[in-house]
């Protein structure tokens, strides 16, 4: 499993110091989208105690269709791999096959036992409007049947089958795809930018909130 991260660094504008966090993406086999970049920083008190965190994350559509919205799940983990926080983004931007997009979040109230930033992609929303969903989608959506989920496409999404146990031996960061330069910074961030998650009138996905 690859790390991303960047060295600690202090602001020199202000006092706070800045620490970076691991940044580590989990693929799944049949997802249409692959996170090529991330980065993670925690921006710190006087007592190095994290006051929020900033994400940002460049991802590419591999699939053949475009692609209308991704929801990201984004969860904090300890040194033990422990969940020390999770919770959902989405992301509207129309990405056509090949395409890269970009994201940034600013989330609060982080656990400072916080050392890593895990990355999956939740669903994903084509242009036709049918859906791609995670195995942890379907585990949302049907708790009883958890242990039976695989992933898969809606309306011929195009995804493919995988265990739990699949799930856990996924350790790699970025696939096996071309790398491409991530597109300019957007003149106006989307209307979730800068927030921990965009409101309900706002999420392209009607379930898995």
């Amino acid at each position: 499993m690859t790390s991303l991260g960047a060295p600690t660094n202090v602001y020199g504008q202000v006092p706070g110091k800045v620490r970076s966090l691991d940044v580590e993406f989990v693929p799944e086999p049949g997802c249409p989208v692959a996170v090529t970049n991330g980065r993670a920083e925690l921006d710190l008190d006087p007592f190095d105690v994290p006051i929020d965190a900033r994400i940002y994350i460049d991802y590419k559509n591999i699939s053949e269709r475009a692609i209308s919205a991704v929801k990201f799940r984004l969860r904090f983990t300890d040194q033990e791999m422990k969940d020390r926080g999770t919770w959902h983004a989405p992301d509207m931007e129309l990405l056509p096959p090949g395409a890269t997009g970009t994201e940034k979040w600013k989330h609060e109230k982080v656990d400072p036992r916080a050392t890593s930033l895990k990355v999956r992609i939740l669903q994903v929303k084509y242009q036709d409007n049918s859906h791609w969903m995670s195995v942890k989608m379907s585990e949302l959506a049907n708790p009883s049947n958890s242990s039976n989920a695989s992933a898969g496409a809606t309306g011929g999404g195009g995804g493919g089958e995988a265990s739990p146990q699949a799930q856990l031996q996924s350790n790699s960061i970025i696939p096996d795809i071309p790398q491409q330069q991530a597109p300019p910074a957007k003149a106006a961030p989307p209307a979730n930018a800068g927030g921990q998650a965009a409101p309900a009138s706002e999420d392209p996905f009607s379930i898995g909130r």
